[in-house]
């Protein structure tokens, strides 16, 4: 309940004057149905945030079995062309099409830590190191 339609309540149109208790209920009232539409929509942030989490996981490992398979194709035409089998152009053609995926794989991994950081804030989690803090954790042990 808005605190505009609480206003309402409490001052109807007819005047008529209510008690402090049906005051107090009316308030207590807004303030549990302000604390249901929080909880529900934490409870949907976390839902999203592991749905996206999951998405990624699917597209990322399609993305490292292309890579893989790219990755062979320039090994295999880099052997060709070694071999006087085949001319550097296959070899070029076969990079060609490795290096966009590289890319691709390396946004989705960072949209998985994108996301990873939005699930963790979902969840209520947070830091609040001071620069100091997080050069201490940074340090090596």
């Amino acid at each position: 309940m808005s605190q505009t339609s609480v206003s309402l309540v409490l001052n109807h149109a007819d005047g008529a004057r209510l008690s402090a208790e049906t005051r107090e209920r009316v308030r207590k009232a807004a303030a549990k149905l302000g604390y249901q539409q929080a909880a529900l929509n934490a409870f949907g942030d976390v839902a999203n945030a592991l749905a996206t989490r999951r998405r990624l996981a699917e597209v990322r490992a399609q993305q490292e079995r292309a890579v893989g398979a790219y990755e062979d194709a320039v090994k295999i035409s880099t052997q060709r062309y070694a071999a006087g089998k085949a001319s550097y152009y296959e070899v070029l053609q076969a990079q060609q099409l490795l290096f966009p995926a590289e890319s691709s794989l390396a946004q989705t991994r960072r949209d998985q830590f994108i996301a990873l950081v939005q699930l963790y804030k979902a969840l209520g989690g947070g830091w609040s190191l001071k620069d100091e803090d997080w050069a201490r954790a940074d340090a090596p042990r």
